[in-house]
């Protein structure tokens, strides 16, 4: 009897809400007999869950996960130190990295399968992985189809069978739920179509039928790997540097009909929509694009077409097949220069700058161990080079990419994160609306203050530097049980929660998004038990990516006026100061123009690269006469809102301040 392949499943999941979310809908989707299942039945398979020590226990007692427990072993493993605000694909990187090290020795003969925790598969997928494994295949990847969560999730939690909390769903029917609720980033990718486009296309689509779509991926989710050479120091984003790092045979296969293989993404509806606009992109513009970032394994990957289908293959499927080739190709020709090195790729630079940047908020570095090649950059060499002759620019000017790298990571550090900002930063006066009320609250350092925000904010870290908080990551959670605001609601404040004590705080700061403002007040009913009768509440509302958005948040906040205060508000003192404005919005929409010619795709594009590195002062100087301009202005709303503060201070507690 042939021996059974050994199989390490990696799924990276964190946070209450997020756990839940996959618990429904994602997890029972792997149970099906034709996925998890199978696997077990046909190999020595482990479930690695990557996750923080705090969200352990909160996976007991899952019906799904308690499944889960009985088809396979499942173990976790803690990735505290990788997990910070934003950069989820630096953290994602580095906590797979993780689970492959965790094999040792065994490396070499160990099959591993990764999962993202947002992706649901149709039944029988992973069974088309195992037969692809058995036959020797060391690298498969698999390409996903983004969906709308809003509409789509309600529709497969609906078909979870209650019972066996399992989601089995054939795949074409799974195509056809993709195909009715197809993300923004989708259509606008769709080149058979005119009426919107994309900044990014990592993957470029063809209609062929209403049953049909015909894919080609540069940006392709690498499904499994059986190593070739242990891993070593992460220098690459996972999509970009596990295969050639893991696999330097450059082998490969992808899965490339949905009848065998089909991976739904949830997506939020709002998720990059600032990279979208109306019209379309020509050959050379697409080229142009993909030039700057594309790797060789990225172009090879989008040599092979990948079909999806919630029928039979039509007849006309080959002349598509045709064009997308021939497509495909002048795109490949019209890229000038030669690939960019996986190694040390640009992009991963500059992400590791950023995360650390939130990471350790001013404080001395102390890099995981995926990171350690990067922390001996640090001391000894450039961050972010690509040593290659394969690179963008040639060998005798690597001392000047160097430089220049260097240059953008100073520029990151330097302009900080909010609310402790370089004077010429967009969120300059956006970080002034807190500092403000920090410095004149001269007993803040000696009150118990409390932060509500969800994970994308930096205030839990950044704030310390200025003021004692005890920080409350989960807002979304909390969020996310709350329906339209004219229903009654019944939700208790749960784990957010969970140790206060009532009546403690003396204030309380909200630090909440535009598109969850309409559920600001049932958030300050439940938190009102732990605030003292004279606490004062703040509610830091941003509006994230405010430059990218064609509406004003000025008028439409107003309009919210009346379903953000609590019910009692008449005994409040209620203030707002307000940041943003039409010549912020000019300057920062310049800012994110120029930033796109930073790299370069060809040689010949390098006179605006220079333009945008001498423009980029110019601009940065202009923000910081602006934002002197603005400081004292705050109190009044300009056009195009970006932030603002309330706070609602009890009469009788302002009238003793007073």
């Amino acid at each position: 009897m042939a021996e059974k392949l050994k199989v390490k499943f990696l799924t990276a999941i964190w946070g209450a809400r997020y756990i839940e979310e996959f618990a429904s809908i994602s997890l029972p989707s792997y149970l099906a007999d034709g996925n998890l299942r199978y696997v077990a039945s046909r190999c020595d398979l482990e479930v690695l869950i990557l996750t923080s020590t705090d969200s352990r226990d909160k996976f007991e007692g899952l019906p799904a996960y308690e499944k889960l427990k009985q088809q396979c072993s499942v173990r976790f493993i803690f990735i505290d130190d990788l997990i910070t605000v934003g950069n989820y694909g630096v953290t994602l990187t580095l906590a797979y990295a993780r689970g492959i090290a965790d094999s040792g020795d065994e490396q070499t003969s160990t099959n591993f399968v990764f999962m993202n925790s947002d992706f649901v598969l149709a039944d029988g997928s992973l069974k088309t992985l195992v037969h692809k494994l058995e036959k020797g295949d060391r690298c498969v990847m698999a390409a996903s189809l983004r969906a709308r969560a809003e509409a789509t999730v309600p529709v497969l939690a609906e078909l979870v069978d209650r019972e066996n909390h399992v989601l089995t769903m054939q795949p074409r029917s799974m195509v056809q739920l993709t195909f009715n609720n197809l993300h923004a980033t989708v259509l606008a990718k769709t080149i058979t179509q005119d009426f919107v486009t994309c900044e990014t296309h990592n993957q470029i689509y063809w209609q062929v039928d209403k049953t049909t779509m015909l894919g080609r991926y540069h940006l392709i989710f690498m499904l499994a790997i059986k190593p070739e050479v242990p891993i070593g120091p992460i220098d690459s984003y996972c999509d970009y540097g596990f295969v050639p790092s893991l696999c330097p045979s450059g082998k490969f296969s992808i899965i490339d009909d949905s009848d065998d293989f089909f991976m739904l993404e949830l997506q939020p509806s709002a998720q990059e929509k600032n990279f979208l606009r109306c019209g379309t992109s020509t050959p050379r513009e697409i080229a142009s694009e993909l030039s700057i970032w594309t790797t060789r394994e990225h172009r090879r990957f989008a040599e092979i077409d990948v079909v999806f289908r919630s029928g039979e293959l039509p007849a006309s499927l080959a002349e598509v097949r045709a064009k997308a080739a021939s497509q495909i190709g002048e795109i490949q020709r019209l890229m000038r220069n030669e690939p960019a090195n996986h190694a040390e790729h640009f992009y991963w630079a500059s992400g590791v700058q950023a995360w650390g940047t939130i990471k350790f908020a001013g404080e001395s570095p102390v890099y995981p161990p995926e990171l350690a090649r990067f922390e001996d950059g640090a001391k000894s060499r450039w961050r972010g080079v690509v040593r290659s002759r394969q690179q963008l620019f040639a060998p005798w000017r690597a001392q000047l990419l160097r430089s220049y790298v260097l240059g953008l990571g100073w520029a990151r550090r330097a302009s900080g994160t909010i609310p402790n900002v370089a004077i010429w930063s967009h969120l300059w006066t956006d970080s002034r609306l807190l500092l403000n009320w920090i410095r004149a609250n001269v007993e803040i350092s000696r009150q118990q203050n409390l932060l509500l925000c969800d994970e994308r904010s930096p205030l839990p870290i950044s704030l310390r530097n200025f003021a004692p908080f005890d920080a409350r990551i989960g807002l979304q959670d909390l969020l996310s049980n709350f329906g339209d605001q004219s229903q009654d609601s019944t939700v208790e404040p749960g784990e957010i929660f969970e140790g206060l004590s009532d009546g403690r705080y003396d204030n309380l700061l909200v630090h909440i998004s535009r598109g969850e403002l309409l559920k600001l007040k049932k958030v300050l009913e439940l938190s009102k038990r732990y605030l003292k009768p004279s606490a004062t509440i703040l509610v830091f509302i941003e509006h994230r990516d405010s430059e990218a958005d064609s509406s004003n948040f000025s008028l439409e906040l107003a309009q919210y006026a009346d379903d953000l205060l609590p019910a009692d508000w008449v005994g409040s003192r209620v203030a707002c100061s307000f940041a943003g404005g039409r010549f912020k919005r000019y300057l920062r929409q310049t800012e994110r123009m120029l930033f796109r010619y930073l790299w370069p795709s060809t040689i010949w594009r390098l006179p605006q690269l220079l333009l945008a590195v001498m423009a980029w002062p110019i601009v940065a100087g202009l923000s910081a006469l602006n934002n002197i301009r603005m400081k004292n202005d705050l109190s009044n709303c300009p056009a195009y809102c970006s932030s603002a503060l309330l706070s609602l201070v009890s009469i009788k507690s302002a009238s003793r301040e007073s």
